[in-house]
Protein backbone atom coordinates (compact mmCIF):
# COMPACT_ATOMS: atom_id res chain seq x y z
CA UNK A 1 0.00 0.00 0.00
CA UNK A 2 2.67 2.37 0.55
CA UNK A 3 4.45 1.87 -2.96
CA UNK A 4 1.10 2.63 -4.17
CA UNK A 5 1.00 5.82 -2.14
CA UNK A 6 4.12 6.56 -3.20
CA UNK A 7 3.58 6.94 -6.87
CA UNK A 8 1.48 9.58 -5.76
CA UNK A 9 4.07 11.27 -3.56
CA UNK A 10 3.78 14.49 -5.64
CA UNK A 11 0.00 14.91 -5.24
CA UNK A 12 -0.47 14.07 -2.58
CA UNK A 13 2.04 16.43 -0.82
CA UNK A 14 0.36 19.17 -2.51
CA UNK A 15 -3.04 18.52 -1.20
CA UNK A 16 -1.69 18.55 2.18
CA UNK A 17 0.16 21.92 1.52
CA UNK A 18 -2.61 23.28 0.37
CA UNK A 19 -4.49 22.04 3.63
CA UNK A 20 -1.60 23.82 5.90
CA UNK A 21 -1.48 26.92 3.33
CA UNK A 22 -5.38 28.02 3.98
CA UNK A 23 -5.64 27.66 7.12
CA UNK A 24 -2.22 30.26 7.21
CA UNK A 25 -3.58 32.59 4.60
CA UNK A 26 -0.48 32.52 2.73
CA UNK A 27 0.44 32.11 -0.66
CA UNK A 28 3.67 30.38 -0.85
CA UNK A 29 2.81 27.56 -3.30
CA UNK A 30 6.24 25.57 -3.02
CA UNK A 31 8.07 23.44 -0.71
CA UNK A 32 11.25 24.60 0.61
CA UNK A 33 13.98 22.00 1.68
CA UNK A 34 17.94 21.80 2.75
CA UNK A 35 19.03 18.43 1.26
CA UNK A 36 17.54 15.91 -0.87
CA UNK A 37 17.59 12.98 1.51
CA UNK A 38 14.66 15.90 3.62
CA UNK A 39 12.43 15.17 0.10
CA UNK A 40 12.56 11.62 0.09
CA UNK A 41 11.80 11.22 3.98
CA UNK A 42 9.03 13.52 3.37
CA UNK A 43 7.57 11.40 0.48
CA UNK A 44 8.29 8.38 2.89
CA UNK A 45 6.21 10.17 5.84
CA UNK A 46 3.52 11.09 3.62
CA UNK A 47 3.48 8.18 1.83
CA UNK A 48 3.24 5.93 4.72
CA UNK A 49 0.60 8.15 6.73
CA UNK A 50 -2.34 7.97 3.53
CA UNK A 51 -1.28 4.19 3.57
CA UNK A 52 -1.74 3.88 7.27
CA UNK A 53 -5.17 5.48 7.18
CA UNK A 54 -6.66 3.98 4.09
CA UNK A 55 -5.67 0.40 5.51
CA UNK A 56 -7.55 1.25 9.08
CA UNK A 57 -10.64 2.34 7.58
CA UNK A 58 -10.02 -0.71 4.96
CA UNK A 59 -9.77 -3.26 8.03
CA UNK A 60 -13.27 -1.20 10.34
CA UNK A 61 -15.01 -1.70 7.50
CA UNK A 62 -14.40 -5.16 7.02
CA UNK A 63 -14.77 -6.14 11.22
CA UNK A 64 -18.08 -4.02 11.06
CA UNK A 65 -19.38 -6.11 8.34
CA UNK A 66 -18.26 -9.81 9.34
CA UNK A 67 -19.63 -8.84 13.05
CA UNK A 68 -22.98 -7.12 11.22
CA UNK A 69 -24.47 -10.39 10.40
CA UNK A 70 -24.61 -11.71 13.63
CA UNK A 71 -25.48 -8.75 15.65
CA UNK A 72 -29.23 -7.66 17.18
CA UNK A 73 -30.40 -4.06 15.48
CA UNK A 74 -29.62 -2.08 18.65
CA UNK A 75 -26.17 -3.69 18.88
CA UNK A 76 -25.80 -3.24 15.28
CA UNK A 77 -26.56 0.67 15.05
CA UNK A 78 -24.26 0.86 18.41
CA UNK A 79 -21.13 -1.03 16.71
CA UNK A 80 -22.19 1.55 13.53
CA UNK A 81 -22.26 4.88 16.00
CA UNK A 82 -18.60 3.53 17.48
CA UNK A 83 -16.85 2.53 13.95
CA UNK A 84 -18.22 5.57 12.34
CA UNK A 85 -16.80 7.99 15.50
CA UNK A 86 -13.79 6.13 15.45
CA UNK A 87 -13.14 6.76 11.39
CA UNK A 88 -14.28 10.32 11.38
CA UNK A 89 -12.64 11.72 14.69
Amino acid sequence: MVVNCYCFKETLLYVFMTFSLKSKNTDFSHFLTTDVAEVFFAYIHISSHVANQVTIMFLCCQFFLFLSAGLHIFEYDYLKTILLTTTVC
